[in-house]
């Protein structure tokens, strides 16, 4: 879609054997290493955690990082480095939501694939008002994603549920914590 609308890709893969989706796409083929400081707009990291560190963060060429790979920091701290560099992140917790939110929609819920579709476009605006929290009160997309998920669980939170306490603990763990339920 963002060849179709003009955009000039680059990307990279450690399987030599996606560069035929790169070249399809019109990309420019580069290095994993290269990919992440290429000058760009955004880059989208995908399948690969911890990528962005004290070490990769003043590295990096792009505006926006927006990307499916889980846990892309390596610690809560970083969110805090990509703001101090101008770097807009938006949450991999919000981007990469849509596999499990249209899976339960239908497989546990019963919904048709319709409406699990309309619940996954609800990911750009629960990531706009995130966005818009996080520059109105001056803090990080990570720190307005964390605020506002304890908000919603609070509002869920019943006393005779006995999972509100499993998720009270859940909510209170940072992306890259070692004791974190796998």
């Amino acid at each position: 879609m963002l060849a179709e609308a003009g955009a000039t890709l680059v990307a990279a893969d450690i399987d030599e054997g996606r560069r035929t989706l790169a070249d399809i796409a019109g990309a420019t083929w580069t290095s994993p290493q290269d990919c992440l400081t290429a000058d760009v707009d955004v880059l989208v990291p995908a399948a690969l955690g911890g990528l962005l560190t004290p070490h990769t963060v003043p590295t990096l060429r792009c505006a926006a990082i927006a990307g499916p790979a889980n846990n892309q920091l390596d610690t809560p701290a970083t969110a805090d480095l990509l703001h101090q560099h101008d770097i807009l992140w938006a949450p991999d917790i919000i981007v990469s939501a849509g596999g499990i939110i249209h899976a339960t929609a239908v497989e546990l819920h019963q919904e048709t694939s319709a409406q699990a579709t309309a619940r996954v476009q609800g990911i750009a605006d629960t990531l706009a008002d995130i966005l818009r929290t996080a520059r109105a009160t001056g803090s990080t997309p990570a720190a307005a994603a964390r605020s506002r998920a304890r908000h919603h669980i609070g509002h869920r939170r019943r006393p005779h549920d006995r999972r509100a306490g499993v998720e009270a603990r859940v909510s209170d763990l940072e992306p890259g914590d070692s004791s974190a339920p796998r």
